[in-house]
């Protein structure tokens, strides 16, 4: 019998080529847009899951209610917080620090390695979590003073083909650095990274560094902890503020955990994280998730049009089946085989469809997105039953309403007239065309907000700025001939060295601004450069001068300030007031306006600016030609010549700030190219639909002619209720559209005010693109000869 339905429904496809085109095209158009939506989904979920315990691992936050600070979330905690944790809660079964030093340089036989990821950490870093050692001896990772783990990428990076173990590394002027373990590279769903781990242990007891591990007077350590339940996070963040009151810190601050599986998707408030790299927001991957579910929807409505349209046409067959004896069950089942068999085909051909687009998609696999799905065997058993249980939705409809009326009914084509099935398309069209009008409208905000973010006054000039490391202790004496040389650069129009680039973390500091009551904590962030260095930004003094380097005081005396923080002491006259950095008192000599050092999503925090021309560990060269490739290479001879056995590597200032704004650009993108392939799908079902109208109405239109009705007269009959459908689904889209939008928007600071030109031009292209659409059966169905029409009638 089977048999017998397969040898039916492949007849059916070949007789209405068209028609099973269209059905394929939309439907493994659909299939495919989920596929890749469910890998993109399935990875930003899949982060740092492949840890064993990672139900029962929290990341430790502190929250910072002092003045001067608008983000109070930070990713950072007391030093001493996670070790008293371990030792005084029954709860923690393990904690393990982490201290981010970003981008260090390592030397290795004189030849210097830059390591992008570098870290100290404690041994319990490979009990807390499950980074594999591959070699070496794994019970001294970390586990003793001067200590070294190096990745399997580091390790071959520096060491080229010999055994890395046992050998030893130079940081920062520190020899003597043992090479003890190599672990696998950090899986790309992680969001922690290393290159390099280097043991927070200390020979030495009473150096400064093993201080600091052990004070509560700073808020800088990233501390994880994992817990015996996790069902015990409540009790554990009460015992948590009761030890930090203990240890009298200060009453500003107080402490709270986060799941491990929030860390990823849930940070976007959150500041001072280095180690929560390529972060996202949770509400990217909900819309979605939630965008692949419409667009399969509107495909699977699409292919109910299509096929009722068909099914029609077999109206009289299904009749005279019933005549001959055919039960009612067997005609269900033979719509069903065929909507299951265009399912299948289409799947086919959505893999076809992955393999080709696969390489445009930015996600972190590295092989095809196809063979990877392929690969995993419950993926593909998933998308059988899925596209299964489709074919059997898709396909239930003409199976239960055609092989429901009586064979009478059939033949006299009341099912043609049939009020409900009318009434179920127009409904799946309104429905199609809300959908992908509210993704019209919302891509275009979307477009708005990301531009903004492009265009904003940042308050600097970005463009045309090199940075180049130059912490390295062997790089500052003789820092003074490179920039020397960089001078004699005609296209370099200035240097300059700073403590940091606007876009990364500056450090935080508690503050006593003059005038403020001694009991207010005021806490605000601090960086410092050279006097060069605002000019080479193009940042603007609104009142009092910049720093001066024939001024002897400025070093030790001077602080310039933003307008926020002017703003928020109320200083109606800011310059020559006083601020206080622990015991040294500085006086304001200027006001720098507003420039953004995080992103939109922040409110611009008070800053304070120190001048510090000579401990800058980063250079910025400003440079006044578009060949930016002659430009560093003219760069790169310099530091050659004078750093011989150091790496020369640099980066682009704009693209490095432009990395703050990659997860919404990614957004963006995804949306912008789902939302067409929706419109297109749902064009395909309005052209479904419109060819299942034209068909009832052929009589009609026959008629019409004959009695002397014109093409245009005719085009505007057909056209008028799609119309009216869509300016019902414009309707409905507009203030879903409205309040989506209004939602995400509201994450961010900086964003644009809701442009009502867009859905008024997304309604028009909607209204058109339609119309367009539907045009094309009206004008095929009017220019029919009458007596082809009325012939078969």
């Amino acid at each position: 019998m089977l048999k017998n339905y397969l040898k039916i429904a492949f007849r059916s496809l070949f007789k209405s080529k068209s028609t099973s085109i269209i059905n394929i095209l939309g439907l493994s158009i659909g299939i495919a847009c989920c596929i890749i939506i469910f890998l993109f989904v399935q990875n930003e979920t899949s982060f740092d899951k492949f840890h064993k315990k990672s139900d029962e691992i929290f990341r430790v936050l502190t929250i910072d209610e002092a003045l001067g600070v608008s983000s109070n979330l930070v990713g950072i905690t007391m030093p001493a917080l996670g070790d008293a944790m371990e030792n005084n809660f029954p709860e923690v079964e393990n904690s393990v620090r982490m201290l981010t030093q970003g981008r260090r340089l390592l030397t290795y036989n004189q030849q210097g390695y830059y390591a992008e990821h570098f870290a100290f950490a404690e041994p319990s870093l490979f009990e807390v979590f499950d980074f594999k050692l591959i070699d070496g001896d794994v019970d001294k990772a970390l586990s003793e003073p001067n200590t070294v783990v190096l990745t399997e990428s580091m390790a071959k990076k520096t060491f080229g083909n010999e055994d890395p173990i046992g050998k030893q590394l130079e940081l920062g002027g520190q020899t003597g650095l043992e090479v003890v373990a190599v672990m696998e590279d950090v899986q790309e769903n992680s969001h922690l990274n290393f290159d390099v781990i280097v043991s927070m242990l200390q020979a030495d007891t009473t150096s400064n560094f093993a201080q600091f591990i052990q004070s509560w007077r700073s808020i800088s350590m990233t501390t994880y902890v994992q817990l015996a339940s996790a069902e015990n996070e409540a009790t554990v963040e009460t015992k948590m503020e009761e030890l930090i009151r203990a240890n009298n810190v200060g009453e500003n601050f107080s402490v709270t955990l986060q799941p491990l599986a929030d860390v990823h998707l849930k940070s976007s408030g959150i500041l001072f994280q280095n180690y929560n790299l390529n972060q996202t927001d949770i509400n990217y991957v909900y819309t979605l998730a939630a965008v692949g579910l419409f667009v399969m929807l509107i495909a699977s409505f699409n292919f109910m049009n299509l096929s009722t349209a068909r099914s029609t046409n077999r109206a009289r067959e299904v009749g005279v089946r019933k005549v001959f004896g055919a039960f009612r069950g067997q005609l269900i089942n033979q719509f069903m085989v065929e909507s299951v068999v265009i399912c299948f085909l289409s799947l086919l051909l959505a893999f076809g469809f992955v393999v080709v687009v696969s390489p445009l998609v930015n996600l972190p696999i590295e092989q095809n997105l196809a063979l990877y799905f392929l690969g995993k065997t419950e993926w593909v058993l998933g998308a059988v039953l899925f596209v299964l249980f489709l074919g059997l939705f898709s396909g239930s409809y003409p199976a239960l309403m055609l092989s429901g009326f009586n064979p009478i009914g059939i033949l006299r084509g009341s099912f043609k007239t049939s009020a409900k099935g009318v009434m179920l398309r127009k409904s799946l069209v309104i429905f199609q065309f809300t959908i992908s009008i509210a993704m019209i409208i919302g891509t275009a905000i979307v477009y708005d907000q990301l531009q903004h973010q492009r265009n904003i006054d940042k308050g600097f000039d970005p463009e045309q700025i090199v940075t180049l490391n130059v912490g390295h202790p062997s790089l500052q004496q003789a820092l003074p001939v490179f920039m020397n040389k960089l001078d004699e650069i005609p296209d370099i129009t200035k240097t300059a060295r700073t403590g940091g680039m606007p876009g990364r973390t500056f450090g935080r500091n508690r503050v006593r601004p003059e005038g403020v009551p001694a009991e207010d904590t005021w806490i605000i962030s601090v960086f410092g450069f050279d006097d060069d260095f605002m000019d080479l930004m193009d940042m603007e003094m609104v009142e009092g001068r910049g720093f001066d380097r024939d001024m002897q005081t400025d070093a030790q005396q001077a602080v310039l300030i933003n307008e926020a923080m002017a703003q928020e002491l109320t200083w109606k006259e800011p310059v020559g007031k006083t601020i206080t950095f622990g015991q040294q008192e500085r006086k304001v000599i200027g006001v720098v306006k507003d420039f953004h050092f995080t992103n939109m999503r922040h409110k611009i925090e008070p800053l304070a600016m120190l001048y510090n021309p000579t401990n800058g560990g980063n250079l910025a060269v400003k440079f006044n030609t578009r060949n930016a490739s002659n430009t560093v290479q003219s760069i790169q001879a310099a530091w050659n010549e004078v750093f011989p056995n150091s790496p020369f590597e640099y980066r682009f200032f704009d693209e490095e700030f432009g990395q703050q704004y990659a997860s919404d650009e990614r957004f963006g993108k995804l949306v912008f190219s789902f939302t067409w392939l929706a419109i297109f799908i749902a064009c395909l079902g309005l052209f479904g639909l419109s060819a299942f109208t034209a068909e009832q109405k052929t009589k009609e239109i026959g008629v019409r002619k004959v009695l002397g009705a014109s093409i245009t007269g005719i085009i505007l009959l057909l056209s008028k209720q799609f119309s009216q459908l869509i300016a019902i689904a414009i309707l409905l889209a507009v203030p879903i559209a409205y309040f989506l939008m209004k939602s995400w928007l509201g994450d961010f600071e900086y964003r644009v005010d809701i442009n009502w030109a867009w859905f008024v031009i997304s309604a028009v292209v909607a209204m058109a693109i339609a119309l367009l659409t539907v045009t094309f059966q009206s004008v095929k169905a009017a220019t029919t000869n009458p007596s082809n029409s009325l012939r078969y009638q």
